[in-house]
C-alpha cells in the first residue's frame, strides 16, 4: 500500500507535470474519499475487512482448501483475484483456470502464492493496476451470480466479488434442485435487484437508484462520501446528507428488520409444522471444531425451534432442542426413516431460505435497495405461510 502513496508523493515533489495525473486519479475515485478523516490510506485499509490475513489463509490457500482454493481464492486473496480478473474479462466467471485452460491445479495455485506462507489479503494490488487504475470499472463482465452490472462506475469493482456467486436464479422455479445458500456479502444482487425467488425480477427493473444514479454505486457512499475512504464504511450520516435531515438509515432499517423477523418466524413455523417430527438423524456440525458427525441420531420431536444459517455454503439450521441444547446441521443432513432429506428441494423452505439469507447478508437492512428488499421479504413470507 505504502509504495503507491510514496511513489505519488515523490513524483509530485520532483515533477510538476504529474499534477495533472494526480488530479485524474482523484477524479476517478481512486484516491478520493478520505472525507476529512485520516489521509493514511494504509492505516484505513488495515482496519477494513479486506486486510484480513487470517481469512485469506483460511479460505484461499491450498493447505486449507486443496483444489477448492480455485473457488475461494478468486475473492479472498490478492494473487487469486488478479489471476481471475483476466479470466473473468474473457468470459470465464467460474473457478480459477490454469494456463492450459483447465481447472487450476494445486501446483499452479502454489506458483501464484496461494499458500499460507505467501498469500495476501485483498490489498492495493488486487484492486489497482501498476498505474493506479481500477482493474474493473464502468460495467462488470458476467459475474458468478449469473448477471452483469452495467453503468455502475467504480462500483463495478466491488460488485465483482460482492455477489451471491452461485449462478442465476430463476425467480419462478418450483424446484431449485439444490440446498445451496447464497454467498455472504450479497450486495450486488440486492442493489441490482437480481436473483430472488417469488418476485418477477425479469418483468420489472428492481435496480436501486443507489446503483443507477449515484455515479459510482457502492463507491459513492462507502468511499467517496465516507469519512475514511479505504475503510469502505459508509458513514451513518450519508443518507441524511443526500436525502435530508429526517431521512436517516434507521428509518429504512427498522421496517426491514421487522420483515426479516417475520420471515424467520414464518420459516420456523413451516418447518416445525411440516417437517420437524419426521427427523430421525442429522449430520450434526460442531461450529467450534468444524467437524461433522454424519447420521447422528436426532429425535425430531425434541426440536423446539430453528433459525436459518449456512454451513459450508449450504443452507443450514441452528436447532434449539427442548432441553435447551443447541445443535447445527445442513438442511440436507436432516433425514427421515428412509434415509432421505425430510425437506425436499421443491418446498418453499428452500427458496425462502435463499431469499432470507441473501437479504440478511446484504447487510444494509434495506438501505441498498428498499423497494426490492421489501418485495422479496413480503413475497417470501407469503410463500412460507402457504400449507400443502
Amino acid at each position: 500500500m505504502t509504495r503507491h502513496v510514496r511513489g505519488m508523493v515523490w513524483g509530485l515533489a520532483v515533477a510538476g507535470a504529474l499534477v495533472l495525473a494526480f488530479a485524474g486519479l482523484l477524479g476517478s475515485g481512486v484516491l478520493a474519499g478520505s472525507g476529512g478523516g485520516s489521509s493514511d490510506i494504509e492505516t484505513q485499509w488495515a482496519v477494513s475487512g479486506h486486510a484480513n490475513e487470517e481469512l485469506a489463509k483460511e479460505e484461499a490457500t491450498v493447505e486449507m482448501r486443496q483444489a477448492g482454493a480455485a473457488s475461494c481464492a478468486r475473492c479472498h486473496a490478492s494473487q487469486g483475484f488478479q489471476a481471475w480478473v483476466a479470466q473473468l474479462q474473457a468470459g470465464q466467471p467460474g473457478n480459477l483456470l490454469g494456463p492450459d485452460g483447465k481447472p487450476a491445479s494445486v501446483e499452479y495455485m502454489q506458483s501464484l502464492g496461494l499458500t499460507t506462507a505467501q498469500v495476501k489479503p485483498i490489498d492495493c494490488d488486487a484492486c489497482h493496476t501498476e498505474t493506479y487504475e481500477l482493474r474493473i470499472a464502468g460495467s462488470t463482465p458476467m459475474l458468478p451470480s449469473g448477471f452483469a452490472a452495467h453503468g455502475v462506475g467504480s462500483g463495478a469493482l466491488c460488485m465483482t466479488c460482492h455477489n451471491t456467486r452461485n449462478g442465476k436464479v430463476a425467480w419462478n422455479a418450483t424446484d431449485p434442485g439444490r440446498f445451496t445458500a447464497p454467498h455472504h456479502s450479497a450486495q450486488a444482487d440486492v442493489i441490482m435487484g437480481q436473483n430472488a425467488y417469488f418476485v418477477n425480477v425479469d418483468a420489472a427493473s428492481f435496480i436501486s437508484p443507489h446503483a443507477a444514479f449515484t455515479g459510482d454505486a457502492c463507491v459513492t457512499c462507502h468511499f467517496e462520501l465516507g469519512e475514511d475512504g479505504h475503510k469502505f464504511e459508509a458513514s451513518r450520516k450519508v443518507c441524511v446528507d443526500c436525502h435530508g435531515p429526517e431521512y436517516t438509515a434507521a428509518r429504512v432499517e427498522g421496517p426491514t428488520r421487522e420483515l426479516l423477523a417475520r420471515t424467520a418466524k414464518a420459516y420456523n413455523e413451516r418447518f416445525m409444522a411440516l417437517y420437524a417430527s419426521k427427523v430421525k438423524t442429522a449430520d450434526l456440525w460442531d461450529p467450534d471444531t468444524d467437524k461433522t458427525s454424519a447420521g447422528a441420531p436426532l429425535d425430531g420431536t425434541s426440536i423446539a425451534g430453528v433459525e436459518l444459517t449456512a454451513i459450508h455454503g449450504q443452507q443450514g439450521l441452528k436447532m434449539t432442542l427442548r432441553d435447551g441444547q443447541v445443535v447445527y446441521s445442513q438442511l440436507a443432513g436432516l433425514k427421515g426413516s428412509d434415509g432421505k432429506p425430510v425437506v425436499p428441494t421443491s418446498d418453499p423452505l428452500v427458496r425462502g431460505a435463499w431469499n432470507y439469507l441473501m437479504i440478511l447478508w446484504d447487510g444494509s437492512y434495506g438501505v441498498h435497495n428498499p423497494a426490492y428488499t421489501r418485495a422479496v421479504l413480503l413475497a417470501t413470507e407469503s410463500a412460507l405461510a402457504q400449507r400443502p
